[in-house]
């Protein structure tokens, strides 16, 4: 604290290097004020970062109890037997998520990809990129639809398809009615 006093009084001009107390006084002031608003800020990005950390934990226990929810919809509406359920639940899981990872890709053209500022051209390649994974996804659609009929009957694979619409449409009206804030 001292050093920081000596410099401040160093650096001045000839004549304004006299010893003031009244300036050490503010100097330590304005010190402690910069100490306070440093541990300020550090306790506020704190405060900030496990309220992330928080939401993201919260966000991963609302995709898994809304998981859970769609198992326990199509569990419901196929009435698997125990065989049936050994077999369709791997299948099915591994075409979730290739599935999933096909409209993730689809929105991330969409939305990073915007058409603002970009020539024809771009946007029309940007056009093709989706329409290439709507293909993709009505391949993995034929190719899991035979892995499925392969564990349990047409009829079940009528009623999953069934079920999951069921599921998205009960799930987009809870989504409306649930409050922005949360």
């Amino acid at each position: 604290m001292l050093n920081f006093y000596v410099s401040k009084l160093w650096n001045r001009r000839p004549d304004q290097r006299k010893f003031d107390p009244n300036n050490l006084k503010k100097m330590k002031l304005i010190t402690r004020t910069k100490l306070r608003y440093g541990i300020s800020l550090f306790i506020l990005l704190s405060f900030f970062s496990v309220s992330t950390a928080y939401s993201q934990r919260r966000s991963e226990e609302e995709m898994r109890k809304i998981q859970d929810a769609k198992v326990a919809i199509i569990t419901n509406r196929l009435s698997l037997t125990p065989e049936q359920s050994a077999g369709f639940w791997p299948v099915y899981n591994e075409y979730s998520q290739k599935r999933r990872d096909i409209h993730r890709s689809q929105r991330k053209i969409i939305n990073d990809k915007k058409a603002e500022g970009k020539t024809d051209d771009q946007v029309l390649n940007n056009l093709k990129e989706v329409q290439d994974l709507r293909q993709q996804e009505l391949d993995l659609d034929k190719e899991y639809q035979n892995r499925f009929l392969k564990v349990i009957s047409a009829n079940q694979v009528i009623e999953l398809y069934k079920a999951e619409r069921t599921f998205n449409d009960m799930l987009i009206q809870r989504l409306k009615q649930k409050p922005q804030g949360n």
